[in-house]
């Protein structure tokens, strides 16, 4: 009588699958790999990437006129002179910052060397987003969205980008203060930072 729960049974059905196998029923395992990695890991990974990853990781792209964030705060603060630059406890970067009502709040930050004119990312061997680089255009956009300064201000001050290149992504970041700039200053308490 055969004893199914034996280790010898199943060594022997193993065994004899094994002999009965063809060639070519076994994928290579590099095949496998890519075919595993294609079908279930890349989709998965899409859903970590923005929809224009490609351009946004692209440094040469993204780069534009750089600006030290020396000027970038000189530039900001002849805007509003009331904006206030502090070293960010938490990171190793320059936080813009101005009073409210008795409390100080938090604008943007960026950081203290180089700025290139678009935000970009590094990515890692995935090709997933692992570190944002702020650039000095949405830095602009965030100090005023907050309404620390205006969109004419900016627009004088600045203009719009020059390369060619990353001017869709700059009007779609920035319609609604193109179209909406009236409506900005509701935004921060009691229009105190003008």
């Amino acid at each position: 009588m055969i004893d199914l729960w034996s280790k010898e049974y199943y060594e022997a059905k193993a065994w004899a699958r094994v002999a009965a196998a063809k060639p070519h029923d076994f994928e290579e395992w590099s095949e496998a790999r890519e075919r595993y990695i294609a079908e279930r890991i890349e989709p998965t990974l899409q859903t970590y990437r923005m929809s224009d990853h490609n351009w946004f990781r692209d440094f040469n792209r993204r780069k534009g006129e750089c600006i030290h964030a020396s000027d970038l705060i000189f530039r900001l603060q002849n805007l509003n002179p009331h904006l206030i630059v502090q070293n960010q406890i938490n990171f190793p970067d320059w936080g813009l910052y101005t009073e409210n009502l008795g409390r100080i709040q938090y604008l943007s930050g960026f950081s203290k060397s180089w700025l290139t004119e678009f935000s970009w990312t590094t990515v890692d061997d995935r090709d997933l987003p692992v570190e944002h680089k702020k650039g000095w255009r949405t830095v602009l956009v965030e100090v005023c969205s907050k309404g620390a300064v205006t969109w004419d201000q900016i627009m004088a001050e600045f203009g719009d980008p020059q390369d060619g290149f990353n001017e869709e992504r700059w009007h779609i970041a920035t319609e609604h203060l193109r179209l909406g700039h009236d409506q900005i200053s509701q935004k921060n308490i009691a229009n105190t930072l003008e």
